[in-house]
C-alpha cells in the first residue's frame, strides 16, 4: 500500500522541477498553500446548497408556480392492469406490434387501448409541469447568484482592467 500511495503522490508528477512536498508543508511567512483538509469543506458546502435548493423550491419556486396558476397534477393516470404493469416494467414500455396483438388477445382488449395504456402509464412517470417550473427557477437563480457573485468580485480585481497584473509575481 506504501508503494502504491508513493506512485501516486510522486512529486515528478504533481510539482513543478525544484519543489517537494516539504516545500509545501512549511511555507515562507506570509505565504499559505492549500492544503488537502481543504477540501473537507466541500461536503457540507453541498449539503448546505442542498438544503438551501429543496427549500427554495418547496417554499418559493412553488408559491410562485400557484400564483402563475402552473398545473400541479400529471394528467390522466393509467388505469390498474397487473398483466400491462408487468410487461411495462419488466419487458419493455414502448411494445411493438408483436407485444400490443399478443396482449390485446390475452386480455381481449382492442389493440389501441393497449397502446393508450401503455402512453398514460408512460406519461404517468414524466414529472409534472410544476415540478419542472420549480427546477428551472432554482437553476435560474442559483446561476444568476453565482454569475453576479463572480462579476462582482472580478470588477473589484486589478487584472480584470489591465491583463499585465495576471503575471506580475508568477
Amino acid at each position: 500500500m506504501a508503494a502504491l500511495s508513493a506512485w501516486f503522490w510522486n512529486e515528478r508528477f504533481w510539482l513543478p522541477h525544484n519543489v517537494t512536498w516539504a516545500d509545501l508543508a512549511d511555507p515562507a511567512p506570509g505565504v499559505e498553500y492549500p492544503k488537502a483538509g481543504h477540501l473537507f469543506i466541500a461536503l457540507p458546502l453541498a449539503v448546505g446548497i442542498f438544503a438551501v435548493r429543496v427549500v427554495f423550491e418547496r417554499f418559493i419556486a412553488s408559491t410562485c408556480a400557484q400564483r402563475l396558476h402552473i398545473q400541479t397534477d400529471i394528467g390522466r393516470r393509467a388505469q390498474p392492469n397487473a398483466v400491462l404493469e408487468k410487461v411495462f416494467t419488466s419487458i419493455t414500455k414502448n411494445p411493438d406490434t408483436r407485444h400490443l396483438d399478443g396482449l390485446s388477445k390475452q386480455l381481449d382488449w382492442e389493440v389501441r387501448k393497449v397502446q393508450r395504456w401503455f402512453r398514460h402509464r408512460r406519461n404517468q412517470d414524466k414529472p409534472s409541469i410544476h415540478t419542472k417550473f420549480c427546477e428551472s427557477m432554482w437553476r435560474f437563480t442559483f446561476y444568476l447568484c453565482i454569475f453576479t457573485y463572480g462579476i462582482r468580485f472580478l470588477l473589484q480585481s486589478p487584472w480584470m482592467w489591465d491583463t499585465r497584473h495576471c503575471w506580475y509575481g508568477y
